[in-house]
């Protein structure tokens, strides 16, 4: 018999990103360094979103990982991205 605590997790979004392509990049290394995952995205309006380029306009994609991973997950995915608080490099 599973005890609930051994069969429920707590899951935890990464920072939303804006682009499918960004988070397959994200979650192949996430599954490279065995970090379980799930990608969420908002489909309201019955998934008709309008597609530009490699995202869904005005729809975030969220990576969720469970609570104990997330800061090594968290760790990945600013290597990959940078960090959400950091200002965008000047050109």
């Amino acid at each position: 018999m599973n005890n609930e605590s051994e069969t429920s997790r707590v899951w935890k979004s990464l920072p939303p990103l804006e682009g499918g392509v960004y988070v397959g990049m994200v979650t192949e290394v996430l599954d490279g360094a065995g970090i379980p995952n799930l990608v969420k995205t908002d489909l309201s309006g019955g998934g008709l979103g309008v597609v530009s380029g490699t995202s869904v306009v005005g729809k975030p994609w969220r990576i969720q990982v469970p609570e104990e991973n997330y800061e090594a997950a968290l760790e990945i995915f600013e290597g990959l991205m940078g960090s959400p608080d950091e200002p965008e490099p000047e050109i």
